[in-house]
C-alpha cells in the first residue's frame, strides 16, 4: 500500500511541477481562461508567474520527499493546503466553464493529497 500511495504521490507532484511550469512560462495563455482576460495584463502576469513557480516548487519538494513518509506527508498537507487556497480563491470569482474545470482540479488535488499524507 505505501508503495502505491509513494507512486500516486510522484504522479500527483510531477503534474504539478508540469502546471507550475507551463503558468510560469505562458502566464497569460494558461491563465486566461481561469481569470479571464485580466489574465493578459503585466500585473496578472507577475502573480500568475508566482503561482507557478509555487507549484513548480511544491511538486519538486514532493518528488524529493517520496522516500521519506515523514517528509512526504509534510509536503503532501503544504501542497494541499495551496490548493485548497485556490480552490476558494476561485470560489469568490465569477462562474465560467474553465472556472469550473479549476474548482474540480484543486478540490480533487487537496482531498488526494489529504487522503494520500494520511495513509503514508
Amino acid at each position: 500500500m505505501a508503495g502505491q500511495v509513494q507512486t500516486a504521490a510522484r504522479v500527483l507532484a510531477a503534474g504539478r511541477v508540469l502546471i507550475g511550469a507551463m503558468l510560469f512560462a505562458a502566464p497569460d495563455r494558461v491563465a486566461a481562461p481561469w481569470v479571464g482576460d485580466d489574465a493578459r495584463t503585466a500585473g496578472a502576469r507577475v502573480v500568475v508567474r508566482s503561482l507557478g513557480a509555487r507549484d513548480a516548487a511544491l511538486g519538486l519538494g514532493t518528488l524529493a520527499a517520496a522516500g521519506d513518509a515523514a517528509q512526504l506527508r509534510r509536503w503532501l498537507i503544504a501542497s494541499s493546503a495551496s490548493d485548497a487556497a485556490d480552490f476558494v480563491a476561485t470560489l469568490a470569482g465569477p462562474r465560467s466553464p474553465a472556472r469550473t474545470a479549476v474548482l474540480a482540479l484543486a478540490a480533487g488535488a487537496a482531498l488526494s493529497g489529504i487522503a494520500m499524507a494520511a495513509s503514508v
